[in-house]
């Protein structure tokens, strides 16, 4: 998909789950870069719900494949949303995970340069996506369908792709399936299972608080891969089919860990792999994995924390 998402934080996590049975801290998929990074604060820009100049009519085959008439028009200069169908759904939020089928042309030849609606709907957090995005569809219902027209300033700018000129003015018909506000509260209803730590690891911060992961001197590292609960969420269970959504601290054993608590929370497809389907949402998880001769990495340890888990639309 064209729209930004962020790569997961830190690397090192990414490294560490490679050969392992968990994928939890896979990274999205690439996409071009946004005009303002998850942790940012920019001022929200002006968003024109009501446009009242000409804009380009999208239309729909019989097979469902959208196509865009053009229009002898200057494209508006600030984000411009025009609902087509309203829903009666659930508003959304700002920074809210929203799922959606949507479809992306250029302003000025109506070219389609992607889509989801001859695939499966795209999920993604609107703090990971260009700000034509996060402040066009923060607000809108579930259930709508709207038309969000993006000016290059919050959009892809003078980025410029293989399908996407610099400077370009993007129009997007998006299909609003749903959406999840996401908050580190389902984080504190957990309950802690009291088990034991490896000796050596000090795991401090409360739930609902970023972790802090301490190591003994001379600590010997995990030798077997070890998946353990440290407190059991009261939420749904994470199914294989969902996206599931988490912060994650960690690195290698006796090193300096990294973190995503800084970021917005990551995502991951298909549950996030064996270590956390059946696990509830909530719940915070260690990790724990043994040196890799053969990959030349060492033992290394993470600590899940759920937030959400997405059921496939």
């Amino acid at each position: 998909m064209t729209l930004k998402t962020l790569p997961v934080a830190v690397l090192g996590l990414v490294l560490a789950l490679t050969g392992c049975t968990s994928t939890i801290a896979a990274s999205p998929d690439p996409s071009p870069s946004a005009s303002a990074s998850a942790d940012a604060a920019p001022e929200a820009p002006q968003v024109d719900r009501d446009p009242q100049g000409e804009l380009p009519e999208v239309t729909f085959s019989d097979e469902g494949v959208p196509a865009m008439a053009t229009v002898d028009a200057d494209p508006p200069t600030v984000i411009s949303v025009k609902t087509l169908d309203a829903g009666d759904g659930a508003v959304v939020g700002d920074g809210d995970f929203v799922t959606v089928n949507y479809a992306g042309f250029l302003w000025s030849d109506g070219t389609l340069f992607d889509s989801s609606y001859d695939g499966d709907p795209a999920g993604f957090s609107l703090n990971q996506v260009v700000d034509g995005w996060r402040y066009g569809l923060a607000g809108t219902k579930v259930g709508d369908r709207v038309l969000v027209v993006v000016p290059p300033d919050y959009g892809y700018g003078d980025e410029e792709s293989e399908t996407i000129p610099a400077g370009s003015t993007l129009v997007f018909v998006v299909d609003v399936l749903g959406t999840t506000s996401v908050t580190t509260d389902v984080l504190t209803s957990a309950t802690p299972t009291g088990a034991a730590l490896p000796e050596g690891l000090t795991i401090t911060g409360g739930l609902g608080e970023e972790p802090t992961l301490a190591f003994a001197e001379d600590a010997a590292g995990p030798t077997e891969e070890q998946v353990v609960v440290l407190a059991e969420g009261s939420g749904a269970t994470v199914a294989e089919t969902d996206t599931l959504l988490y912060h994650i601290v960690g690195g290698y054993w006796g090193e300096e860990t990294s973190s995503t608590w800084s970021s917005s929370y990551q995502q991951i497809a298909g549950g996030g792999g064996t270590a956390t389907i059946g696990k509830k949402v909530g719940s915070r998880v260690l990790l724990l994995y043994p040196a890799d001769e053969d990959a030349g990495t060492g033992a290394q340890v993470l600590v899940i924390d759920i937030l959400a888990s997405i059921p496939a639309a």
